[in-house]
């Protein structure tokens, strides 16, 4: 049994605060230097591919001419560079000893500073460049992070930090994505809605689909219809494979015209099933007056849809009534 079970087993959450102790120990004992944030923007095709994009790390290290001190740095002449001194002293009569000290002028450190170090000019760091090689994650969301460990600023005496890139992926021009799905809008016209349609689209990796619509099944308004497997990849796990893929989702709208010649009309009217009768009714009759269907139009506030409505009354009530007895 460990000392993380022994605390858990007389303290119960004991180990936790134990456990926390340990880490601000190490991180106290071992300094750690910043971190690197590094954006990357991709595309959605990108995503879909798993390409491997290359950024530039420029991050601070530790100048080697002056191991970080920013000073030329040259064995003191007092010590030789041993850092230590020693001393004769005579404790008591007739008995002389030699005991070491600190050296007072480098005070321990045995190498003395002479003006501003020439590889880095007194910062006691350098600006180094290296090249990162990222994978680009199948599922990778926007402010997705991968760290890469020990690849952020490193100072003298301080534990590496960490490279960290933060994606973002931009929006697709025609596809949008929904979990492990694709999703597009497609607008026909009210003959390919009827009679059949044939649409190509070209994939993320560049390949030619010709999307048919099954014969005699016609197309709805708003109606979706979907394509197996040709959605973004999955991630391999104990339900699916390597090579699963999500589905492609296509939503339709139906454009229709907006007149008709009469002949046309007719046509239709032979054509289309359900066809409503013409109603049995006496036209000329005094209470019946017919009206016509006119385009609504949403910005036309006089005959705005909300116009009128009994809630532009409460806007004027108060929103708390008192009751007095």
């Amino acid at each position: 049994m460990n000392h993380h079970d022994i605390f858990s087993g007389f303290f119960g959450g004991a180990a936790g605060l134990l456990s926390s102790a340990e880490s601000m120990l190490h991180h106290a004992l071992n300094p750690r230097s910043d971190d690197i944030t590094v954006p990357l923007e991709v595309s959605l095709s990108d995503v879909f591919l798993g390409k491997t994009k290359q950024v530039i790390l420029e991050r601070k290290k530790g100048c080697t001419g002056c191991q970080g001190g920013g000073r030329v740095m040259t064995p003191c002449r007092a010590c030789q560079g041993n850092g230590i001194n020693l001393t004769t002293i005579q404790p008591f009569p007739g008995y002389i000893q030699q005991v070491p000290q600190e050296c007072r002028l480098c005070r321990g450190g045995g190498f003395a500073g002479h003006g501003n170090c020439p590889t880095c000019h007194g910062q006691g760091a350098m600006i180094e460049k290296r090249k990162l090689d990222v994978k680009i994650p199948s599922n990778c969301r926007t402010n997705q992070e991968l760290i890469f460990n020990g690849y952020g600023h490193h100072m003298p005496g301080e534990e590496a930090g960490d490279a960290v890139v933060i994606f973002r992926v931009k929006e697709h021009p025609v596809f949008e994505r929904r979990g492990a799905h694709l999703y597009i809008e497609k607008e026909i016209s009210l003959s390919e809605a009827l009679c059949g349609v044939e649409i190509p689209i070209t994939t993320l990796d560049g390949r030619s689909l010709l999307v048919r619509n099954k014969r005699h099944s016609p197309i709805k308004p708003f109606s979706i219809r979907v394509i197996e497997n040709e959605g973004m990849p999955v991630l391999p796990s104990f339900h699916h494979s390597a090579n699963t893929h999500g589905n492609l989702y296509i939503k339709f709208t139906v454009k229709f015209p907006s007149q008709l010649d009469k002949e046309v009309m007719e046509s239709l009217k032979s054509l289309l099933p359900g066809m409503t009768q013409p109603l049995d009714i006496d036209r000329m009759a005094e209470d019946i007056e017919e009206v016509q269907l006119s385009e609504y139009n949403p910005d036309d506030n006089s005959n705005s849809y909300d116009a009128g409505s009994d809630d532009d009354d409460l806007d004027h009530q108060p929103t708390v009534q008192c009751v007095h007895q």
